[in-house]
């Protein structure tokens, strides 16, 4: 590449005041400068490309066909640095860039839907991707720099990674309409332990498997896995055809789904919601993320 002319961006910003005014007193005017240093600096620009940018006499100042398409570079210069510079300002300070944000399926239900528009309305200058994953792999994206933060239900304490509570949730049985605990009657998680339960893998990453099964231990009982299932949308359209019942996190009350009748369990066992971050990554855009949610678990 060719080396570019030593131009100094002050005697770039010089050069279009002066081609502005097309008068070099009232150029050094708007410059607070006099007009020997003005003149000097627009020599250097002219020396640099190795041509006159202005033809002057004692009376007019015009620019030269030189001049005329200096003028077009030099503004794009400027224009692109200051643009550049207020970028910059706008990452060091978390008032833009780009956030990618993880996220497993129940946090979408309530709180997603709260904290990202919220965030976006405060930020609107930063691009919130949004990506929907489960347990292990948001936990491998995470640590891989494939996204920022992860969104996720009650995550395991885990060596080089932070979270921070966002919020917590009861939890809900999901029983079959047509189930003898549906009706409006009082409701014991006890009177469900003869039932078959749609339970969900254990996974190092997430702690919710364990917490329904203190659940169901506080209740006086363990639950009898009728099947196992990946996800809650697959374990709630089998209660539906009548599989059997299980235990999900309040959240899913907002799914209103023919044929599934939800019971609030009365239980101090929450489901913990949290932001997840790579331990140290204190990047303003990310911890303005979670700002509003300063409580940090245990690592």
């Amino acid at each position: 590449m060719q080396r570019p002319p030593p131009i100094e961006l002050r005697h770039l910003h010089a050069f279009l005041i002066v081609a502005e005014e097309l008068h070099f007193g009232r150029a050094s005017e708007r410059l607070g400068i006099s007009q020997p240093p003005l003149s000097q600096q627009i020599r250097r620009v002219e020396d640099a490309i190795g041509h006159r940018l202005f033809d002057r006499d004692t009376r007019n100042v015009v620019l030269t066909p030189a001049g005329e398409a200096f003028v077009q570079t030099a503004r794009a210069v400027l224009e692109r640095l200051s643009s550049g510079v207020a970028r910059a300002r706008d990452i060091a300070t978390g008032q833009g860039g780009r956030l990618s944000v993880g996220f497993t399926p129940t946090t979408a239900l309530r709180l997603l839907p709260r904290i990202v528009p919220a965030f976006r309305a405060a930020h609107p200058r930063v691009e919130v991707d949004l990506v929907e994953m489960m347990p292990a792999p948001l936990v491998d994206a995470l640590r891989l720099g494939r996204i920022d933060v992860a969104i996720m239900r009650d995550p395991s304490p885990a060596e080089g990674l932070a979270a921070t509570i966002l919020d917590t949730e009861s939890y809900v049985a999901v029983l079959p309409e047509g189930h003898v605990q549906a009706a409006d009657a009082p409701f014991a998680l006890a009177d469900l332990a003869a039932d078959p339960f749609i339970l969900f893998p254990h996974s190092e990453e997430s702690q919710s498997v364990a917490r329904v099964f203190a659940l169901c231990a506080e209740a006086g009982f363990v639950p009898r896995a009728a099947q196992q299932v990946p996800g809650w949308q697959t374990a709630i359209s089998l209660v539906g055809s009548g599989m059997g019942v299980t235990i999900l996190p309040e959240a899913v009350e907002n799914l209103h789904l023919p044929g599934i009748v939800y019971r609030r369990i009365a239980s101090p066992i929450r489901s913990v919601i949290a932001a997840v971050r790579r331990a140290g990554d204190e990047r303003p855009m990310l911890t303005g993320f979670i700002a509003s949610h300063p409580r940090d678990m245990p690592a």
